[in-house]
């Protein structure tokens, strides 16, 4: 990941290996003891990215910048870190670099170090969690120079993350307007539910309905689709069923009490941490209203 280049103050990117949840090691192999520090090194907290949120967990990812003010390059060789989360430890683990990163004299190199946190060893490890959750960073950086005399640098950042529930689904009963022998004129009513205390603004929701086995009607839901903080949302699918060309099992299904109904599609949500793309599948059998 890094140019070949040395010019002087360029911005380098590089991410450690994520190597999170698969092992804690006891410390660090044995290495050539580290040199008292000689302030080569400095580290800053640029910023903090939350990835890939799902109702099963998420990215927290510190991007940190190492800035080399001496005259010669100097290469992370190992890393040591504890995460805590709600006062508690999380992970804390030890990790040697096969292939150190490189920072160039009078030169930066962005690092990335990210925390993979499960919802699910979130709560073995530390209990119940609410809506979110503190999580603090902490540990050393070892820089190695071509004598292999170590720098080392600590460091500690403070963050926090949100934890995601999906949106649960239901079907309301089917209204029918009118039911000839020819066709039905219904409105299919999908109701989702937010269970965050927070609005989830959906830019998209495709589905896909079937009435027993036949697809009945698929495409988009139009309009205002914002779900409301800890709050629900009704939507009314309008639609002609044609018994013609879907054939009679599907009419003989309008004459009973219930109609079997599979509701499935994407929920696309635009967030504070990105796009989420949430798929959902619902079945239930359906009271028909005439």
């Amino acid at each position: 990941m890094r140019k070949s280049s040395r010019s002087a103050g360029p911005l380098r990117r590089a991410a450690l290996p994520l190597l999170l949840l698969c092992a804690v090691l006891a410390g660090p192999p044995a290495r050539v003891a580290a040199t008292p520090p000689r302030g080569d090194i400095t580290l800053t907290l640029k910023d903090k990215v939350i990835r890939d949120l799902s109702s099963a967990g998420l990215t927290l990812s510190f991007h940190i910048l190492a800035s080399n003010r001496a005259s010669e390059d100097l290469a992370l060789v190992r890393y040591r870190y504890r995460v805590v989360i709600n006062l508690k430890e999380f992970l804390n683990m030890t990790v040697s670099l096969d292939q150190p990163l490189t920072v160039p004299a009078k030169s930066d190199l962005l690092i990335a170090l990210p925390v993979r946190i499960s919802y699910k060893l979130l709560v073995e490890a530390v209990g119940a969690v609410g809506d979110k959750a503190l999580c603090d960073v902490v540990g050393e950086m070892f820089f190695a120079d071509s004598r292999r005399r170590e720098d080392k640098v600590g460091f500690a950042y403070p963050g926090e993350f949100p934890v995601f529930k999906d949106p649960e689904i239901d079907l309301l009963p089917l209204r029918v307007n009118d039911l000839t022998v020819g066709g039905a004129d219904v409105v299919f009513r999908p109701r989702f539910r937010n269970l965050n205390n927070y609005e989830l603004v959906a830019a998209r929701i495709s589905f896909r309905l079937l009435f027993g086995e036949k697809e009945v009607l698929s495409g988009e839901i139009a309009g205002d689709k914002g779900l409301p903080p800890a709050g629900e949302k009704a939507f009314a699918l309008p639609f002609i069923v044609d018994f013609f060309e879907s054939g009679r099992d599907l009419r003989d299904l309008f004459q009973k009490a219930e109609i079997p109904c599979r509701f499935s599609g994407e929920l696309e949500i635009q967030s504070a941490w990105g796009k989420l793309v949430i798929p959902f599948a619902r079945s239930q059998a359906v009271p028909v209203e005439k």
